[in-house]
């Protein structure tokens, strides 16, 4: 398959691509690597994991590993810093893949998911080829402290995975228990793909450190957003209906929030709502619910301040274009609109 920039550009996220382009290069060649490693003699592999792949998205975690890599402005040796880029952009759609089957989804971004598609079976063990492949490209590399980072991202992103299932549709979920399943699932692997950029570069301990840190605020301040989104976001320009999480019975912040602070006719209604199947009018009754008591607001407050916690967290690097679209990354992730 022929990929030129144009080509990777479509498929990023339109709202992100001015902030990413300097490291557009990049991701044509991370994408060219990505159809290296999805190919396969059993066509069905490759079909599947094409179709993940093409389904559009940020193309944030590859990136973030190419940006953190240049930002600390030392010498980057590019035939090493593109597969490490394809590991995690390969994690991440092996992670997409079994979370659907999991979560019995049938529409991801507006298209059939590949259980939808091709079934649980194959989908669940090709989701384990993709990771196979990201342990290969980790070998390939043969940085210890790499491979150590990415082992710890797999195991966290498990254990979040299995404590989100454990409280689904649970009304007494704490806010403690939300935030340790969004920095397991999310901000842990945006954590990783920092520092395998960063360790890419040879950079020092402090530096991989820094990019670190900017990686798990990053990633707390883009699941808190995700989340605020599901509710009052565009169901057209995200690809599926409001309050897809409450559907599935995940209790997110703005929920957490509503339930805490509701007076008990407001409480109870909730309670109503969210213990049985939800319909679209109910969704805007929580909508209204949540609004009424700041719920949305105070989401938006608490991802503000890890988008601040990243920002802060770069001025050990050297001025350069790139760290500037790091930080302006910081504000994209708070202020975006899908």
């Amino acid at each position: 398959m022929s990929i030129t920039t144009a080509s990777v550009t479509r498929s990023i996220d339109p709202h992100i691509v001015k902030l990413l382009e300097v490291v557009l290069p990049d991701l044509q060649a991370v994408e060219e690597r990505i159809q290296q490693e999805i190919s396969s003699p059993v066509h069905t592999i490759w079909s599947l994991s094409g179709h993940v792949l093409s389904s559009g998205g940020k193309r944030l975690r590859p990136a973030l590993v190419c940006l953190s890599a240049y930002a600390t402005g030392l010498p980057v040796n590019r035939s090493r810093l593109i597969p490490l880029a394809a590991a995690a952009e390969l994690m991440h759609t092996a992670t997409l893949i079994h979370d659907d089957v999991v979560d019995n989804t049938t529409t991801r971004r507006g298209r059939p998911t590949a259980s939808a598609l091709f079934g649980n079976g194959v989908t669940v063990i090709t989701g384990d080829y993709l990771l196979a492949k990201v342990m290969s490209l980790l070998a390939e590399d043969g940085s210890i402290e790499i491979i150590r980072t990415v082992s710890q991202v797999a195991l966290e992103m498990s254990e979040g995975e299995v404590l989100q299932m454990l409280h689904k549709a649970d009304v007494s979920i704490s806010e403690q228990t939300y935030f340790d399943i969004i920095r397991k699932k999310t901000a842990v692997f945006i954590q990783g793909c920092c520092r395998t950029g960063a360790l890419a570069a040879q950079a020092p301990p402090e530096t991989v450190e820094a990019l670190g840190r900017y990686g798990f605020h990053i990633g707390m301040a883009f699941q808190l957003a995700d989340d605020l989104l599901d509710y009052i976001g565009n169901p057209a320009r995200m690809g599926k209906p409001v309050g897809s999480d409450l559907r599935e019975g995940k209790f997110t912040l703005p929920l957490i929030i509503a339930l805490r602070e509701a007076t008990p006719a407001d409480h109870k209604r909730l309670l109503q709502i969210v213990e049985s199947p939800v319909n679209d009018g109910e969704i805007q009754q929580v909508v209204e619910i949540i609004r009424r008591y700041n719920g949305f607001a105070q989401t938006q407050a608490v991802a503000a301040y890890h988008a601040r916690q990243a920002a802060e967290s770069l001025v050990l690097l050297p001025p350069s274009v790139i760290r500037e679209s790091l930080t302006a990354l910081c504000d994209y992730i708070v202020e975006r609109e899908v």
